[in-house]
């Protein structure tokens, strides 16, 4: 189009004002927008939601145009529209009632469909809303990485510039394909590595028997008070760092985190007992002044949706609370499944919160090689 007539159309459809203070810059970011493809009836629209400085980048993370709500989508996939709204909400997304699904949204809920008629609506709704909170993680991180690795060229407020920060924004979210397609890789490997850990762990009627254990920093509390954002924030990515690489170095698997804490789950008793000794000795804690403590049980939990539950989680969890700085303690029934390069040492039984009997913890360290008798 001619420039001429390029600027006179921004003009009739209320984008540009040739004698507003910012029309240099939104002439560079309407010329951008052209560059990139964008029409004028989006670049109207985004201009409505004040987007237009994102608009770029919104159609790389969102690329085709939204054409279905909820019961059109269930329309076109032949399916009852409550069904259709149930399996979106699992996701953790709101139900569709405008025309916010785009092609990608459909093969979503179509690939949901086709879960519930191999597993059943409960087993595709579990994990929809496990897939669904993994995502909004990653995205919370994503934006947060983004934001800070930028140094403010994505806050439109901090640069003042449309054009600049719409060039910028473009830029970076070109990531987030490239980031659904590590998604892809590692979700394959970890279904391997899940797989192995089932396969290890003894099965019963209705659920596994494995090992639980939590690991936190001591006196957390008091220590991240006193500390400055930037500080807390490293000192955390360093737990999580350092925990995460021995928990699977050692043949456990992360659960979850809890802020300052971690539950991961292992397969024997040996390698629970490794693991939590190798996480409150670990030189790397050490050099970055963490006290780490741990509490471990084994026994019949029931596994489900990326979750442990049961009388060893908890009893875990009310251990390695009463645990001091750099200590592991055991609960009583999996001493006698120790190897001999462990050692433990019975304590007083305590009352823990949220168990009816007392409990005798038991101190466990590690034994060097070598460093037992024959």
């Amino acid at each position: 189009m001619d420039p001429d007539a390029q600027i006179a159309a921004w003009q009739q459809a209320g984008l540009y004002d040739p004698a507003a203070a910012n029309a240099t810059d939104r002439r560079e970011l309407l010329e951008f927008l052209t560059a990139q493809g964008c029409d004028l009836d989006e670049m109207v629209e985004a201009d409505r939601r004040d987007r237009l400085f994102a608009l770029a980048g919104d159609r790389i993370i969102r690329p085709g145009a939204p054409r279905y709500d909820g019961p059109q989508a269930a329309a076109a996939l032949g399916a009852d529209p409550a069904v259709v709204s149930r399996a979106w909400r699992a996701f953790g997304l709101p139900a569709p009632t405008e025309p916010v699904l785009g092609e990608q949204d459909l093969e979503a809920i179509r690939t949901w469909l086709l879960v519930r008629d191999l597993l059943g609506e409960e087993a595709a709704t579990a994990l929809a809303r496990v897939l669904g909170s993994g995502a909004a993680r990653l995205a919370e991180a994503e934006s947060a990485a983004l934001r800070s690795g930028m140094n403010g060229a994505i806050d439109l407020g901090r640069t003042g510039s449309e054009a600049a920060t719409a060039k910028a924004f473009a830029q970076v979210t070109t990531l987030v394909p490239r980031i659904g397609s590590v998604l892809d890789a590692v979700h394959r490997h970890h279904i391997e590595a899940a797989r192995r850990h089932f396969e290890l762990v003894a099965p019963t009627p209705d659920a596994v028997r494995c090992g639980v254990g939590f690991a936190d920093l001591s006196n957390f509390t008091a220590m991240s008070s006193a500390m400055p954002m930037p500080a807390l924030s490293k000192l955390l990515a360093t737990f999580e760092d350092v925990t995460t690489q021995t928990v699977h170095d050692l043949g456990g698997r992360v659960v979850k985190f809890l802020g300052d804490a971690v539950m991961y789950v292992a397969p024997t008793v040996p390698a629970l007992a490794t693991i939590a000794c190798a996480l409150v000795t670990h030189p790397r804690a050490a050099e970055a002044a963490l006290q780490v403590r741990a509490g471990i049980a084994y026994g019949d939990v029931l596994a489900q949706d990326g979750d442990y539950f049961g009388p060893p989680v908890n009893l875990a969890s009310r251990l390695v609370a009463a645990a001091g700085p750099e200590q592991v303690l055991a609960s009583p029934s999996l001493v006698p499944l120790l190897d001999l390069h462990h050692e433990v040492t019975a304590l007083e039984p305590r009352t823990l919160r949220g168990i009816a009997e007392p409990v005798t913890p038991y101190l466990l360290i590690s034994v060097p090689a070598g460093a037992r008798p024959s």
